[in-house]
């Protein structure tokens, strides 16, 4: 059982930099462990927040290099996976995502693995797939192809490195989630050693299709990921600190309608006071009370405790709690399984 937890960097314009706080100081990864985590993961979210010098092979080995050096220096000393930027800081890709990047002779992300992998680091596990898109593959994400992903798991597992992946769902409706035309998640799960998803429910209060995401709607979620054997990640963010951030209740809207579908409004536009602090903790608990229902449901009893629910549903799960370790401190004054 390991509790991954995200540790977001970003590129300063002549250094990578750690985002990671606990209130006003820098975190360290003993802020980590104190708070039972003894995975991590290095990321940026997709790649526009990480060096990117070009577009070759060359160009992805020195700045694949250059972010390993730099974790380096943060002696972490637990293991940890560091990510494969997708998009470079325009938001367009590093790269092309269509053939097997083995056979490309100047691939950007071979030379990104190599780059990384040429750095003795002793306690490196594995990489991330950045890209989080749930359409990857399928015929409304053809920007990525099933054999990339092949040759990726592949590549990396021939370096003996694991390969994991953090997909997110959105607000999409169950009849989406349940087509592998939109949601390829379970039919790619093959090729990563560990598929958290993101249920996307601390965000917002509605899904796409204009009703309510519920607790309910929650469960039938988690049943989903149960089902199909993926993990999950829980959510929060520095909402529940006072900042800007993006839980559901820091919106004065959550949404608009656009050709026939509700469309998901990003970010706060309202400063969060404590009515919305606790809300947003609130929210971040639903995901224990969603994870007991689904044992109950499945077992037909009760857990002997809250814990061996979460623990025999996920025995591994990821944690997105925004860039202060207090968020953590915060949701499990609430509810401690979390």
């Amino acid at each position: 059982m390991a509790k991954f937890a995200l540790w977001w960097v970003r590129w300063n314009g002549s250094d990578y930099e750690s985002r990671m706080t606990v209130g006003d100081r820098k975190a360290t990864v003993d802020d980590f462990r104190e708070r039972g985590f003894d995975r991590v993961v290095v990321l940026d979210g997709e790649g526009r927040n990480s060096h990117c010098s070009g577009f070759m092979y060359s160009n992805g080995y020195n700045d694949g290099r250059e972010l390993a050096k730099w974790v380096l220096s943060l002696g972490i000393d637990m293991p940890f996976y560091i990510t494969i930027p997708f998009s470079r800081p325009d938001g367009r890709q590093r790269d092309q995502a269509q053939a097997s990047f083995s056979s490309v002779p100047d691939s950007y992300y071979r030379g990104w693995i190599n780059g990384v992998l040429s750095v003795d680091i002793d306690n490196m596990k594995g990489f991330y797939w950045s890209y989080e898109s749930p359409l990857q593959t399928g015929p409304h994400g053809e920007n990525v192809s099933r054999e990339f992903i092949q040759s990726l798991h592949d590549y990396v597992h021939g370096h003996g490195q694991e390969l994991i992946w953090i997909p997110t769902i959105g607000n999409r409706a169950m009849k989406w989630i349940t087509n592998p035309d939109y949601v390829t998640i379970p039919t790619l799960a093959e090729y990563f050693d560990h598929v958290f998803v993101q249920p996307h429910y601390y965000q917002t209060t509605k899904l796409d299709d204009g009703s309510d995401y519920t607790l309910q709607e929650l469960a039938l979620r988690v049943k989903w990921m149960s089902y199909n054997g993926l993990s999950i990640e829980m959510e929060a963010d520095n909402t529940i600190v006072g900042e800007n951030s993006n839980c559901a209740y820091c919106k004065n809207t959550q949404g608009t309608w656009r050709e026939g579908h509700f469309i998901e409004k990003v970010g706060c536009d309202k400063i969060p006071n404590q009515e919305t602090e606790q809300k947003c903790i609130n929210r971040a608990c639903d995901y224990i009370s969603a994870i007991v229902e689904v044992y109950i449901e499945e077992f037909h009893s009760s857990p002997i405790s809250v814990q061996e629910a979460v623990s025999t549903l996920f025995p591994d799960r990821a944690y997105y709690f925004g860039t202060d370790l207090k968020v953590v401190d915060k949701v499990r004054a609430k509810c401690s399984e979390w």
